[in-house]
């Protein structure tokens, strides 16, 4: 689990976010700082991706980029109480939480709002 660490998710409160889902992660969930994934106006942002079983590269375009690849989830708009469900319903129960999810398909959603 990938929590942006960009100027604009930091200012809305994406290290809150990131301290709950590091207080709460089960052991099978790897929770670090993303990068900046230029979707600032719809931040928080999260991006969820299954375990392939492969070492996760430092210098990865994940880690600012949505790869839109099998178990890929992209949330949005998130906050301590949000990454909580997440953590709970998907990392848990495998129950994705789609009211949460960006969909990069809805393509108003991703036009910068400022």
């Amino acid at each position: 689990m990938a929590v942006c660490k960009g100027p604009d998710c930091t200012l809305n409160g994406s290290d809150a976010v990131f301290e709950k889902a590091r207080q709460l992660a089960p052991r099978n969930c790897e929770v670090y700082r993303g990068g900046c994934y230029g979707l600032c106006h719809l931040g928080p942002n999260v991006v969820l991706r299954e375990d392939r079983g492969q070492k996760r590269d430092p210098f990865s375009r994940e880690d600012f980029q949505l790869m839109n690849t099998p178990g890929e989830t992209y949330y949005w708009h998130m906050s301590p109480e949000k990454i909580v469900r997440v953590l709970e319903r998907h990392v848990g129960s495998d129950q994705k939480q789609t009211d949460l999810v960006g969909d990069p398909a809805r393509e108003a959603d991703f036009r910068n709002k400022t």
